[in-house]
């Protein structure tokens, strides 16, 4: 049996996920993608991932991918996208924040993109938009287990 690209990036995030010490509950979510979960019934997480070596880091979103992005966000009470940049790092930005990145009006394929110099955090653009200010490289997983936390059932 052979292993695809994608199960290795996946991988890469849910073992970052499993072995920061919480106890938690991850599930499929029946998509298209292949790229979702939930986290303990009410965590979202998209997974994209980029197997480019050096930053800049591209992450393409098809009008679909965007529908199931929004599906999921209102499905879940937080929604993360989780982007794997190479083997430099994992990023995340919850759902509230992706919307300055990509807007509500999906195009047919629109793009997020990471940047970081080394020793310096992420920069996120996207096609409708940037963040101002950078995302450190410890958000991920802190950032999600934190909302794990916030919405402990």
């Amino acid at each position: 049996m052979t292993i695809d690209k994608f199960e290795f990036y996946h991988g890469a995030v849910l073992t970052k996920l499993i072995n920061f010490g919480e106890k938690l509950s991850i599930q499929t979510f029946p998509s298209e993608s292949n790229a979702t979960f939930t986290i303990n019934g009410n965590i979202g997480i998209y997974i994209k991932y980029s197997a480019k070596r050096m930053t800049p880091w591209v992450f393409t979103f098809k009008k679909i991918h965007q529908v199931e992005l929004k599906a999921i966000s209102e499905l879940h009470k937080e929604t993360f996208l989780v982007m794997v940049c190479g083997s430099d790092g994992i990023t995340c930005v919850n759902y509230k924040r992706l919307k300055k990145l990509l807007d509500d009006n999906f195009d047919l394929a629109e793009w997020v993109k990471a940047h970081r110099y080394r020793r310096e955090q992420y920069q996120l653009s996207g096609s409708d938009g940037e963040l101002n200010y950078k995302i450190p490289k410890k958000n991920f997983p802190e950032e999600i287990l934190s909302a794990v936390k916030k919405h402990s059932i």
